[in-house]
């Protein structure tokens, strides 16, 4: 492999300038791609729109002037004929080009033009024709770009780097692929703008093939595996189901009988559940919960939270008059024994927390396995719970993700969605004000105190004196304005015990209000909450205000979300306040943050793109599937494919 320092023009100082950047060898400088392109395709002045950017070519018609301003800052300027027109060229800290702009010197300018005055203030001066009309930017400074260019192409025309095909030819053929050689060829000196497109489609279907290829193998390596089919007593699930107080929406029916035909499959199966707030997703597992006991297996349900593993624990027990129901975290007393009960299988239900992944935790029959929002748990400890047993396992998720993205991002599993709200469930009415409006808010509130509901207050963060309203200083103001009521403060750095008392103490209170951070955004379920007041929106997502709005609504009572923000956010908040149906939301989210802010929900389990957009080449992530597959199915091209993107 050759080293930097042994290619031409490349001495030690600049070896240094490439180290800093990771870069060792001519291969690792072949392999940094431009990080974008500054174009000189010509534009024609006469049809240029004023004060637009444009490229010109023409000779140096004067003796260039240098201009001093205020401080340091110096320009230099000088007239261009173009097209046998004379315009002015200013060029800001180039005063340097004063020697080397001679008169009738063919240049090219990039700049601001303005019609009228004849004038261009200069981005870029040329004084070498350029080889393309595409200039590649690397962001490696302080070194030059076209420094950078030069030494490539040195590798390139000398023949330092060998670049070896990755691909298989076959899928090059049906693509209508560029070759990995013309890849790097065009990339780094294109012709044309098609030469980058072709050079960046190659790229993005290598990254999408990739993402696919470890999708398609998880999904194959478990329809290799094999489990018993459950065999669950179908008469006892319907009794349990017609003990339930209220009737399936139709979303909920259709995602039991999914779970329900993943128990008939001879394999172990992987479901996302992606339910809008409110939406019942807990009834449908908890059918299948009872339709794993009547087969015979234990299940196991893990939440993110002591405090969302004991609320889920209470419901459970409630539910289920009949089975044995235990609760594992790492505030659990007596562990010993608990675990000793999971593995005799006198357990039928253990819901907890990380705890449960610890490896001296052992089921006896482990069929069933529940990850509630999932996302905020990492693969591996989504998977070290699964593999306890040979389980069917569902992902539940209050995030509503757009179904494109879902299909894709979730490719090794099967997709239910639940949208539809349990009946007799009123719509929050949600609205907006600004903080020169909160008195009218308050005095809302008051009104719903005083009928016994109870409020939640939400600052964006525990004692910060930079995003806004923080819950310490929001907590006494509240107590001051609200001075013959209940107020209750809760947030993160409380210890769980602390947390989960403040969450009793609230839950008992008729007439209370609980100011809070974020720390109450899942699994908060308070039946007397009607109004939900988050300060300071600006700072929230909108996937998350949604799911703080979740928070209330949760009984037939009218509940209210308010969100009290600045100016400048009206037009989401607009939208936000008019929509209640949270995937509209999440398409919003996304057209406005673009998938790699928005899918900051899939944590440590979401693998990032650096040239594909899963918003828009959801077409070839779908494409490439199939790819993926013919790949893995051919044995020996699976083979080369592993060795060539180092595959364990």
């Amino acid at each position: 492999m050759t080293r930097i320092i042994d290619i031409k023009g490349v001495g030690k100082a600049l070896e240094l300038q490439f180290h800093a950047h990771g870069i060792y060898s001519a291969y690792d400088l072949l392999m940094k791609f431009p990080a974008k392109y500054q174009s000189f395709e010509e534009d024609s002045l006469l049809l240029a729109v004023d004060k637009t950017e444009v490229t010109v070519t023409g000779l140096v018609i004067d003796i260039p002037k240098v201009v001093n301003h205020r401080g340091n800052l110096k320009s230099i300027h000088f007239h261009l004929l173009v097209d046998n027109e004379k315009i002015k060229v200013v060029a800001f800290r180039r005063e340097y080009l004063k020697e080397a702009l001679t008169e009738n010197l063919s240049i090219t300018v990039k700049g601001r033009f303005e019609k009228k005055k004849k004038l261009i203030t200069a981005s870029a001066v040329l004084l070498k024709p350029l080889t393309s009309s595409f200039k590649p930017i690397y962001n490696l400074d302080p070194i030059y770009d076209s420094v950078v260019s030069k030494i490539i192409k040195t590798i390139l025309d000398q023949g330092l780097v060998d670049i070896y095909e990755t691909l298989p030819n076959k899928l090059i053929q049906d693509e209508g692929l560029i070759s990995r050689q013309s890849l790097v060829q065009k990339i780094h000196f294109p012709n044309s703008d098609e030469d980058i497109q072709q050079a960046y489609y190659r790229l993005k279907y290598e990254e999408a093939l990739l993402f696919q290829y470890k999708m398609m193998s998880q999904k194959l390596l478990l329809e290799n595996d094999s489990k018993p089919i459950k065999q669950y007593q179908l008469d006892k699930v319907k009794a349990f189901i017609e003990t339930i107080p209220y009737a399936l929406t139709q979303d909920q029916k259709d995602a039991v009988n999914d779970i329900f035909r993943d128990f008939k499959k001879p394999y172990p199966t992987k479901r996302l559940i992606q339910g809008d707030v409110g939406s019942g997703k807990t009834i449908v597992v908890a059918i299948g919960i009872m339709g794993a006991k009547t087969a015979g297996y234990q299940s196991a349900l893990m939440a993110p939270t002591e405090i969302l593993a004991e609320q889920h624990y209470q419901y459970f027990k409630s539910m289920f008059k009949d089975l044995n129901v235990a609760l594992l975290t790492g505030s659990t007393k007596n562990k010993a024994f608990l675990k000793a009960q999971i593995l005799r299988g006198d357990i039928d239900l253990v819901i907890g927390t990380h705890a449960l992944v610890t490896d001296d935790v052992l089921f006896h029959d482990l069929g069933f396995v529940i990850i509630d929002e999932q996302h905020r748990f990492g693969v591996e400890t989504r998977e070290s719970l699964k593999n306890k047993g040979i389980a069917d396992a569902v992902y539940l998720t209050a995030t509503p993700i757009p179904r494109t993205l879902a299909i894709v991002l979730f490719g090794d599993m099967d997709v239910s969605i639940i949208k539809e709200k349990p009946q007799g469930r009123k719509e929050i009415q949600t609205r907006y004000f600004q903080k020169s409006q909160e008195h009218a808010v308050f005095e809302h509130v008051k009104k719903e105190l005083d009928l016994g509901h109870q409020a939640f207050f939400i600052a964006p963060s525990i004692d910060s004196l930079e995003r806004g309203e923080n819950v310490i200083g929001l907590y006494e103001r509240v107590q001051a304005t609200f001075a013959n009521y209940d107020v209750f403060m809760l947030h993160g750095k409380l210890s769980t015990q602390e947390k989960n008392d403040v969450i009793q103490k609230f839950y008992e209170s008729k007439g209370a209000i609980l100011v809070s951070t974020t720390v109450v955004e899942v699994g908060i379920d308070m039946p007397l909450a009607t109004m939900m007041v988050i300060f300071d929106g600006e700072y929230f997502g909108l996937s998350q205000l949604h799911q703080l709005r979740g928070r209330v609504g949760r009984s037939n009572l009218q509940s209210h979300c308010y969100v009290i923000s600045d100016e400048s956010d009206i037009e989401r908040l607009s939208f936000f306040s008019k929509t209640n149906d949270g995937f509209l939301l999440s398409e919003y989210d996304l057209s406005k943050r673009g998938p790699g802010e928005f899918l900051g929900v899939r944590q440590s389990g979401l693998i990032r793109f650096e040239y594909a957009d899963i918003g828009t080449d959801f077409d070839l992530f779908l494409k490439v599937k199939e790819a993926a597959l013919w790949i893995l199915k051919n044995e020996r091209v699976n083979q080369t494919f592993r060795k060539v993107y180092k595959i364990d």
